[in-house]
């Protein structure tokens, strides 16, 4: 597959569906000054090429009732992307990696259930070639991945867009695997299967495949969207962008100061995910960055000035053939994507 080649206009139609994933082509042209039907053909160009793809993220509780955990694997008499290609064919796997460092492969298991986790997390022993599997489950998480920001626009148009998608500037999260306060009816059920699917997808398209009332449809589009349910998410070939280097921070930090540092870093435009794990570190924490210089002046540069961290370990993550449950390969793009299944 050819890679796209992308003018002006696509970078800034890219930043724009990571701010307002869902938002109307009417809607993005005026904040863009920029023709609704041709940013209508630039998406609909770099979705056919494979470069990006707007899915849904799933509030946790909706498909688990546990927590995340991370995943460091060390490996002995076989080459790390052979091991990791094994892994792939594991359950319940959002994220893998090949990483820098000690550990020289990095996942992260999201299972319904914390008996389900524990399987997991147990048959990665079994995989042929893993020689220890260390793993760290999250206590708390910032989510950042489904709101990382290139940094393509204005501040203007940024804080339009974010308006727009819903969202406050500046705003976070904590993630947690809380179910929602009453059983999903069963229309419910559909559209959140539907939209984690693909998140820009119509009321009315909807309502034609999973065999709804287009009334019914557009009301519970919107409960789902305004419960926080389904969120929209742009995913992209990162790369493809120009951002060649993912990376992952362990960090020690001193005592009592790790919901202030968590916050910290996730505030950084380079952070897209902050946890805070049981382990002898304190938090994990997943970037994106253009370049290995670039990641030198953010630990140099922004991670330094954060008081608190009393140690860094820094991995570049060399090859990502999953994030977020999609597949990704830099030569043929997106690929099949895993979604969880709906508790």
């Amino acid at each position: 597959m050819t890679r796209p080649l992308l003018d002006e206009l696509d970078r800034r139609l890219i930043g724009a569906l990571h701010l307002a994933p869902r938002g109307t082509w009417d809607d993005i042209g005026g904040i863009l000054a920029a023709d609704a039907s041709t940013l209508k053909r630039r998406y609909d160009r770099l979705r056919e090429a494979r470069m990006v793809r707007v899915i849904g993220q799933a509030d946790w509780g909706m498909h688990s009732a546990a927590m995340p955990v991370h995943v460091l694997l060390d490996i002995t008499g076989e080459s790390p992307l052979a091991v990791l290609q094994r892994l792939r064919d594991l359950p319940h796997l959002s994220l893998l990696a090949q990483i820098s460092g000690d550990y020289p492969l990095y996942a992260v298991v999201h299972a319904p259930s914390e008996a389900a986790t524990s399987r997991a997390v147990d048959r990665m022993f079994s995989v042929p070639g893993v020689r220890r599997v260390n793993a760290l489950p999250a206590l708390s998480t910032l989510r950042r991945g489904i709101s990382w920001d290139p940094q393509f626009l204005t501040d203007a148009e940024r804080d339009d867009l974010l308006r727009l998608g819903g969202a406050r500037p500046g705003s976070t999260a904590t993630a947690t695997a809380t179910p929602p306060a009453k059983p999903l009816s069963e229309a419910e059920r559909s559209v959140v299967a539907e939209l984690i699917q693909d998140g820009r997808a119509s009321a009315a398209r909807i309502a034609r495949t999973a065999g709804l009332a287009t009334s019914t449809a557009h009301r519970v589009v919107r409960r789902v969207l305004d419960e926080g349910w389904v969120r929209p998410r742009l995913e992209i070939v990162s790369e493809w962008l120009g951002f060649q280097t993912p990376f992952m921070l362990r960090l020690r930090v001193a005592p009592g100061e790790t919901p202030e540092v968590m916050r910290r870093i996730d505030r950084l435009p380079q952070t897209r995910l902050v946890a805070h794990v049981a382990s002898d570190l304190s938090v994990l924490a997943t970037g994106l960055v253009t370049d290995r210089s670039a990641l030198a002046l953010f630990v140099d540069d922004e991670l330094a000035g954060i008081p608190g961290v009393l140690a860094v370990g820094v991995d570049v993550m060399l090859v990502e053939p999953r994030r977020y449950w999609l597949d990704r390969d830099l030569a043929s793009g997106l690929g099949a994507f895993h979604a969880p299944a709906l508790l």
